[in-house]
């Protein structure tokens, strides 16, 4: 086996534990650089395998279609690019293709070498990310601190953690059953542990339709471990307060049912051609007062967590189609590569994309999963290779992944910088956050999310009147609305910027513009009652702070604010 087949197998493997410390998201852009990394690497190895045609065909649609559904948005460049922070727009879809490329022309022939490294990378990768999920349970994180109140290990999030570990335990369930290896059953048993800690309802019972899969599929060797295995989860799930409490919250259903109503009518609305990386700005106006009082307005999400709305909302009912034909091409490429392989890295890789595609129904794609998942289906469903190869085309490839590796890294620490930004404008050293705001603009010139974020960071301290705070919260929110006039948070900085300096007349202008996109957004009233009290409409002020503190009721600021305005009132 070649030096470059070796890398490529255990980069890929590594991707989901890749991460860049003391950054903004330090978790999407270090996954993709070292999954591009992987690509480069495997095109410069001997293929043994190849992605089917049919799969192929399908696959070069739904790029094509999602580059013109990104064309006709109403922010194009924002669209192709991604947003912060999984930024899934064509690179990365892209990465995501030539993951699964990648799988068919590593293990397509299923080589002695080749089978025996990968098992060893999975193993080693699962028995790391246990550790690293003990450790972050037992309250020291290696990546850093968090606000998640579930571990999410170096994924960052605990769904995703438990969807990789998930998949670790498919790849090697069938392997150590077979071989009965010490680093197999190791890292074969490691991964429940993983799916375990992370509290992740969607993984567990991905977890089950692992075992029922290979159950089915070599009944007799694997009906009481499988049995044995599901008692135990279960047994586990009840003890482990992490899990027994997601178990019975009802508040993150009630929250993805009304997530998946809103985006129905987002993608409705739009049909024909979606808008990849706009649902953020679009879902806004369908939000109702449940939504505000159930879920709230922290971290509003960017996709529908369900990777049937998502094809919809990104690129309309074609882009769901070619999605579903995809799918139901993959289940059946698979499960005929089941029946006539049975060789454990088959058996497990089609359990793997089982239980990976149930866990999406509720859940988003990401990179520290996805990258994962698609190689793992490449070596699933891959053809025997010919004899000959276009090496234009490989060296093309090879090329455009080194270039994402670049990238990607630059995208990695402009994170950094975007920390430093953010703790400076905390700090009220204005300076010094412009300076860091640039850095990471630098590295990042197309992203128009850097002006967002940075905007946003700076609004706290204009809001508090640090001196030149006001005019760098205006420049970078224009910068924003420039390439994403929708942006809430954007718009929400101008206004509060505006504020700052006295500007009432284009501030008020502002929020009515943001709260026709967003009407049950508590904040923007808040911001619109002060306006209008200082522009001396006490009646409309108080109706925009009460509507707020019925968005919002236990949010004291509108509450304080009214109160203040009252008072003064009175005088």
């Amino acid at each position: 086996m070649s030096v470059t087949t070796r890398a490529a197998i255990w980069l890929i493997c590594l991707s989901p534990l890749a991460w860049i410390p003391d950054a903004l998201d330090r978790f999407v852009f270090p996954k993709l650089a070292l999954a591009a990394a992987a690509i480069a690497c495997g095109a410069l190895a001997q293929r043994q395998g190849k992605v089917p045609k049919d799969i192929l065909i399908v696959s070069a649609v739904g790029v094509g279609w999602f580059t013109l559904a990104c064309l006709l948005s109403p922010t194009p460049v924002a669209s192709l690019l991604g947003r912060w922070p999984r930024y899934e727009g064509v690179p990365v879809i892209l990465t995501y293709a030539g993951c699964a490329w990648l799988g068919a022309r590593l293990l397509g022939n299923r080589t002695k070498a080749a089978m025996n490294e990968l098992f060893t990378a999975v193993s080693v990768v699962s028995l790391v990310l246990a550790a690293l999920s003990i450790l972050t349970v037992a309250g020291w994180s290696i990546e850093g601190a968090s606000t998640e109140s579930r571990t999410g290990s170096v994924l960052g999030n605990a769904t995703d953690q438990g969807l990789v570990g998930m998949m670790l335990f498919a790849v090697l369930l069938a392997a150590a059953l077979d071989r009965r290896t010490p680093l197999l059953i190791a890292g074969a048993v490691a991964g429940p542990v993983t799916v375990l800690l992370s509290g992740s309802r969607a993984s567990l019972l991905a977890v089950v339709v692992v075992l029922a899969v290979q159950t089915y599929f070599r009944r007799k060797e694997l009906v009481r471990v499988a049995a044995g295995a599901i008692v135990a989860l279960a047994a586990l799930s009840l003890l482990l307060p992490q899990v027994r409490d997601r178990l019975g919250d009802r508040k993150t259903v009630t929250g993805r049912l009304l997530l998946w109503q809103q985006a129905g009518h987002v993608g409705l609305d739009r049909w024909w051609s979606g808008g990849p990386s706009t649902f953020i700005d679009a879902v806004g106006k369908y939000r109702n007062e449940n939504w505000v009082r159930d879920v709230g307005t922290q971290n509003p999400p960017d996709s529908p967590h369900s990777w049937v709305l998502q094809a919809l909302v990104a690129g309309g009912i074609p882009l769901l189609l070619i999605a579903l034909a995809l799918a139901a091409l993959l289940v059946r490429t698979g499960y005929r590569a089941v029946l006539s392989e049975q060789d454990p890295l088959t058996i497990g890789a089609f359990s793997a994309m089982a239980g990976y595609g149930l866990a999406l129904l509720p859940n988003f794609t990401i990179a520290g999963s996805t990258c994962l998942a698609a190689f793992l289906v490449g070596c699933l469903v891959a053809s025997e290779a010919g004899r000959k190869e276009q090496v234009v085309w490989i060296r093309a490839i090879s090329a455009v992944a080194a270039l994402g590796v670049i990238a990607f890294t630059c995208g990695a620490f402009a994170e950094r910088s975007l920390e430093t930004g953010i703790v400076a404008s905390r700090h009220g050293e204005i300076s010094q956050a412009h300076k860091a705001f640039e850095t990471a603009e630098s590295l990042r010139p197309f992203d128009g999310d850097i002006a967002m974020l940075a905007s946003q960071a700076l609004a706290g301290a204009a809001n508090s009147r640090v001196p030149g705070a006001a005019a760098e919260t205006e420049l970078w929110a224009r910068r924003s609305l420039a390439r994403t006039p929708d942006t809430y948070a954007s718009g929400l900085a101008l206004a509060v910027a505006e504020v700052s300096t006295g500007d009432l007349a284009d501030a008020h202008t502002e929020l009515d513009r943001l709260i026709t996109l967003y009407p049950t957004e508590p904040n923007a009233r808040i911001q619109r009652g002060i306006v209008r009290f200082g522009q001396g409409d006490l009646a409309g002020a108080r109706a925009d702070l009460r509507l707020a503190q019925h968005l919002a009721p236990h949010d004291p600021a509108a509450t304080t604010i009214l109160r203040k305005i009252n008072a003064d009132a009175r005088r």
